[in-house]
C-alpha cells in the first residue's frame, strides 16, 4: 500500500494526448497548405510522439524534436523567448546544441510548452514552414488537447 510519502503523480503528457495534438496540428498544416514535422516530448525532454507529414523534408523531424527538447529543458520556455536568448548570447546557446536526447537542443521559434491545469506536461515543436506558421499550427495543436 502506498503512503502519502511514497505516492507518485505523473505530470507527463500521455501518448494518446500527444497523438491527438499531432493529428490536430497535421490537419491545420494541411489546411494551410504546408507539410510539417511534429515532435512532442515530456518535461524531461524524452520523446513521446513524432510524425512527419507527407512532403515534409526528412530533416524536419529532428529539428522539431530539437525545438521541443529546448522548450522542455528550459522549464517550459517558448521558442520565441529561446530564440531571443540565443541572439543575446550565441556562444552559450550555440554550445548547448549537442545536449539533446538523440536530437539537438534548438533554441528556436516553432516550439511551445504544453501546460495542462497549470502544470508543464511536455512541449511540442514543429518544423517545415516559416517559424511564424510553425508556431500558429502548434498553437492549434495545443488548444486541441486543452493545453495552454
Amino acid at each position: 500500500m502506498e503512503t502519502e510519502a511514497t505516492c507518485t503523480v505523473s505530470y507527463n503528457i500521455s501518448y494518446a494526448l500527444a497523438q491527438r495534438a499531432i493529428a490536430a496540428g497535421a490537419e491545420e498544416a494541411g489546411r494551410r497548405g504546408v507539410a510539417l514535422s511534429f515532435a512532442i516530448v515530456d518535461p524531461a525532454g524524452n520523446l513521446v510522439a513524432a510524425a512527419r507529414m507527407d512532403g515534409a523534408p526528412f530533416s524536419t523531424i529532428d529539428i522539431a524534436r530539437g525545438k521541443a527538447f529546448a522548450s522542455a529543458a528550459t522549464g517550459g520556455q517558448p521558442g520565441a523567448a529561446l530564440a531571443q536568448r540565443f541572439a543575446e548570447n550565441p556562444m552559450v546557446w550555440g554550445n548547448a546544441g549537442p545536449i539533446g536526447h538523440g536530437a539537438p537542443m534548438l533554441p528556436a521559434r516553432g516550439s511551445i510548452p504544453l501546460r495542462i491545469d497549470g502544470r508543464l506536461v511536455g512541449a511540442i515543436g514543429a518544423s517545415g514552414a516559416p517559424s511564424e506558421i510553425d508556431e500558429q499550427v502548434i498553437a492549434v495543436a495545443a488548444a486541441a488537447i486543452g493545453a495552454a
